[in-house]
C-alpha cells in the first residue's frame, strides 16, 4: 500500500478525535530573567540598502542578501544561539553584526525590486531532519525566497519545488529574469511592488524543510511604504517605518534539561548544539504527546515531525523578552506573528509595581487583574489599510467558544497598530497573550507562565519560561520619539476598492453578500468558479496526525483531504474572480495562506463537521467577518466546524519581461497552505494553478 492510498484509508478517521491530542510538554527553556535588554529596532537589526540594478538601471531597486550560518546573543544569560539566516551584502547602516531576523528590505510602491539572493548554508542543518517528509531526503541546506504577501510572478514567488543551492529544485526558472546568474548557488527574484503600504515578509519555503529552516532563522520583513504612508505617519526615516514588532516562540538547549528529560537529542542533533543557548525543536512523535494510530504496524522514525510545535519562550525581534522604551505620545506597531504554531491574544496592561512578576492572576480565570494600558488601534493588516480603524481596549480575554478575544493573530498575520502614550514617566505596560496552543483547543501544557502547575519547570517571579509576557513597554524620556498624531480617519483603503466591504461597518458586521456564478463585478470582471474545499486531518502510513486540503468530492477509501502531489484541483482563469467555501472538518483554527492573490471574507458560519458527507448541514446563521477583517487579507483564520467564504480575483502582475508556463504543473504555480508550518509540510498544501 503506497502513502496515497493509506492516507486516503485513514482519512475516514473522524479528525474531531484530535482535540485531546496534546498530554504533557517539551523539553523546556532555561529560566530567563525578563526585560534584561533593550529590543532591537530597525537600526539594530541589518537593513539592505539598494543599488542600480544591472538591467533595467535606475527604474529597479538591486537588493542583495546571502543566506548563512552564524551566532547571534538572544539572551545574556544564555550562550551564543547558532542560527540560519538572512545577511545584506550592502548593509544601510555600516557596522551593524549579523544578528537574528536581518536583511530588512524597505521597498516603494511602484518601483519593483530585484532580489539577489546567494545560499551560503553548510550542509548539515542545525536542527534534526525528519527525511520521511516529503522532499526532506534531499540536501539540507537548499532554500529558496518566498515574498510572503507578495504580487509577484510566480517564477519568483519561491514555491516549495523552487530550491536552489547544491542543485536546483524542478520548478526554478529564474533564469528568465534577464540579468539572473548562472549556477546552483545564487538565484534572482523580481517583485513588481504594485501593492499599497502594507508589511509583508520573506522566508524560506523549500520543500519538506519549510518549518525547520523558518524556526532556524530563515525570515526577515519586508516593508512597502507610499506617499500615504508617509504622509499619515511622518517622512523622516525610520520613522515612517514605524516599530516592527516580530513574535516568534523557541525552546533553547539546557544541558541539563537535555540529560533528564531528552538525551536522544545527543544521538539526533549537531555536536555543537548541545550547549545552553543552542535550538531545541521537537524530534520525537511519543504517543504520551500525541495521537498514534493504534495497531500501527510502522514505528515512527527519529527524528520524526510533530503535529505543531510551540516554544517555551517568546522572542520580539529575535531576542527574548525585551523591553521597549518610548516616549509619550503617538507611536505605530507594525505586528507579525511569525511562530510556527501559536496564536496570539495580544492584550496591553499596565505593570503592577507591586508585583515581581508585573501581572497579577485571577485564581479563578487565570486571567490578568491589571489595568488595561492605552488602547491599541488597528489602521491595516498583512492587505493594507483597514476601511476603518478598530479599536482594541485590552482586558479581553479570549473566548475558544466564540473564536475571539482583543486583538487576535494567527501565525502570518499582520497588524499595523497605532498607540499614544500618556505623559506618566516610570509607568510600565506589558503585551500579554493568553491564547491556547493549539488554537482553540488548547493543552495547559503548552501555556507557560508563572503559576502553571501543569508546566514542569517553575518559573520564578519576573523570569520565564513564558508565554503570556511577550514585551514590556517603559515610558521615558530617552525612550523613541513619538511621531505626529495622524488622522487615522483619512487612511483609505488600496484604489483598487474592494467590492464587499460595507461603508461604515458596524460590530458586529452582517453577513456580507456573496455574488453568484457570472455575476459582474465592478470592475468589470466576473465570477468564474464557486467552489466547496476541505480542511482535513487522518493519520499517515506511521499513524501519526496529518492534515490535508481537499476539495467537497469524498476520496476513494473515505474522507476528503489530498496530498499535496495528487494532480491540481484549484485551477483558475487569470483575471478571474472566484468565491471559495472552505469548511474546516478538524479541531484546530487553520491560518490559510494564499499565494498571489489577496482575499476577502463575506461570510462564516457553523456547520455539522462530524457527519460531513460532502454537502453541508448548517447549524446556525451565517455571520460576518471581524471588524478587523474588512478589507483584503492573504492569511485567514478558517475555524473549527465553520464554513468561511472568500472572493479573490486571480491577477497576474505586469512584468517587463515574459515569464514562461511551469513544466511541472503548467499554468503559473502557486500554492496554498496552513500556515502552522508544521501542517503545512504534513501535508496541509494545495497547487493553485492559474492560467
Amino acid at each position: 500500500m503506497n502513502r496515497r492510498q493509506f492516507v486516503q484509508l485513514s482519512a475516514g478517521v473522524s479528525a474531531l478525535l484530535a482535540t485531546a491530542r496534546r498530554a504533557q510538554a517539551m523539553a523546556q527553556s532555561p529560566r530567563l530573567s525578563k526585560w534584561a535588554q533593550r529590543i532591537r529596532g530597525v537600526t539594530d537589526i541589518p537593513i539592505s540598502a539598494p543599488s542600480r540594478d544591472p538591467v533595467f538601471k535606475a527604474a529597479v531597486d538591486f537588493h542583495q542578501i546571502e543566506i548563512v550560518e552564524f551566532s547571534d546573543q538572544l539572551h545574556p544569560a544564555l550562550g551564543p544561539t547558532k542560527l540560519w539566516g538572512y545577511r545584506p551584502v550592502n548593509p544601510l547602516i555600516p557596522g551593524v553584526p549579523t544578528r537574528h531576523l536581518g536583511g530588512l528590505i524597505v521597498a516603494e510602491r511602484g518601483k519593483p525590486v530585484r532580489l539577489r539572493a546567494t545560499n551560503r548554508l553548510p550542509g548539515q542543518h542545525i536542527l534534526p531532519v525528519d527525511q520521511t517528509i516529503m522532499g526532506a531526503n534531499l540536501p539540507q541546506n537548499r532554500t529558496v525566497v518566498h515574498l510572503h504577501g507578495g504580487h509577484v510572478p510566480w517564477i519568483s514567488d519561491g514555491g516549495p519545488f523552487a530550491w536552489f543551492g547544491p542543485s536546483l529544485g524542478p520548478s526554478f526558472q529564474n533564469s528568465f529574469i534577464p540579468g539572473s546568474p548562472a549556477g546552483q548557488a545564487t538565484a534572482d527574484y523580481f517583485y513588481p511592488n504594485d501593492q499599497s503600504t502594507r508589511l509583508v515578509w520573506y522566508h524560506d519555503h523549500a520543500l519538506g524543510i519549510t518549518r525547520l529552516n523558518a524556526y532556524a532563522g530563515i525570515a526577515s520583513g519586508y516593508l512597502i511604504t507610499d506617499a500615504i504612508d508617509r504622509s499619515a505617519f511622518g517622512s523622516s526615516f525610520p520613522s515612517y517605518l514605524g516599530i516592527p514588532i516580530i513574535f516568534q516562540d523557541k525552546i533553547f538547549v539546557d544541558p541539563a534539561t537535555i540529560a533528564l528529560r531528552d538525551p536522544m537529542w545527543n544521538l539526533v542533533s549537531r555536536t555543537d548544539l548541545r550547549t545552553l543557548g543552542s535550538l531545541w525543536y521537537a524530534h520525537t512523535y511519543d504517543p504520551k504527546d500525541y495521537k498514534l494510530l493504534r495497531n500501527q504496524t510502522l514505528t515512527p522514525p527519529q527524528p520524526s515531525c510533530v503535529p505543531e510545535f510551540f516554544g517555551d519562550t517568546m522572542l520580539v525581534n529575535g531576542t527574548v523578552y525585551p523591553y521597549l522604551e518610548l516616549q509619550p505620545g503617538t507611536h505605530r506597531l507594525r505586528i507579525l506573528n511569525a511562530c510556527n504554531a501559536r496564536f496570539l491574544n495580544l492584550n496591553l496592561f499596565v505593570a503592577d509595581p507591586s508585583n515581581p512578576d508585573g501581572v497579577t492572576l485571577n485564581p479563578r480565570t487565570q486571567f490578568p487583574v491589571n489595568p488595561p494600558g492605552p488602547v491599541m488601534t488597528m489602521v491595516g493588516s498583512e492587505g493594507g489599510w483597514l476601511r476603518r480603524p478598530v479599536r482594541f481596549t485590552s482586558g479581553v480575554p479570549v473566548d475558544t467558544t466564540k473564536f475571539t478575544g482583543n486583538l487576535l493573530l494567527g501565525p502570518a498575520e499582520r497588524a499595523d497598530v497605532v498607540i499614544t502614550i500618556p505623559s506618566t514617566p516610570g509607568v510600565e505596560y506589558i503585551l500579554y497573550n493568553d491564547a491556547p496552543a493549539p488554537f482553540p483547543g488548547g493543552s495547559p501544557t503548552d501555556d507557560y507562565y508563572l503559576g502553571n502547575p501543569k508546566n514542569p519547570i517553575q518559573p520564578l517571579p519576573g523570569t520565564g519560561p513564558d508565554t503570556r509576557q511577550l514585551l514590556k513597554i517603559k515610558v521615558s524620556a530617552s525612550g523613541v520619539p513619538p511621531i505626529p498624531t495622524p488622522d487615522l480617519n483619512v487612511l483609505a483603503l488600496d484604489p483598487i476598492l474592494p467590492v464587499a466591504v460595507p461603508t461604515d461597518p458596524v460590530s458586529p458586521v452582517p453577513p456580507l453578500p456573496v455574488p453568484a456564478l457570472n455575476a459582474v463585478l465592478p470592475d468589470g470582471g466576473s465570477v468564474k468558479a464557486i467552489r466547496n474545499l476541505t480542511l482535513n486531518e487522518a493519520f499517515d502510513e506511521y499513524g501519526r496526525l496529518i492534515q490535508m486540503i481537499g476539495t467537497a468530492t469524498p476520496q476513494q477509501g473515505g474522507g476528503f483531504g489530498q496530498p499535496y502531489m495528487n494532480p491540481a484541483t484549484e485551477i483558475a482563469q487569470a483575471g478571474s474572480w472566484e468565491i471559495w467555501r472552505i469548511f474546516n472538518t478538524t479541531a484546530d483554527t487553520h491560518p490559510m495562506h494564499f499565494h498571489l492573490v489577496n482575499v476577502q471574507i463575506l461570510r462564516r458560519q457553523p456547520f455539522q463537521a462530524a457527519s460531513f458527507s460532502g454537502v453541508p448541514n448548517f447549524t446556525g446563521p451565517a455571520r460576518g467577518p471581524e471588524l478587523e477583517e474588512l478589507g483584503w487579507k492573504e492569511t485567514v483564520k478558517c475555524h473549527p466546524g465553520e464554513c468561511i467564504t472568500l472572493l479573490m480575483k486571480f491577477e497576474l502582475p505586469a512584468l517587463p519581461f515574459t515569464v514562461p508556463t511551469s513544466a511541472r504543473t503548467g499554468g503559473s504555480e502557486y500554492v496554498w497552505h496552513c500556515h502552522i508550518l508544521e501542517h503545512e509540510e504534513h501535508d496541509m498544501m494545495r497547487p493553485l494553478i492559474v492560467d
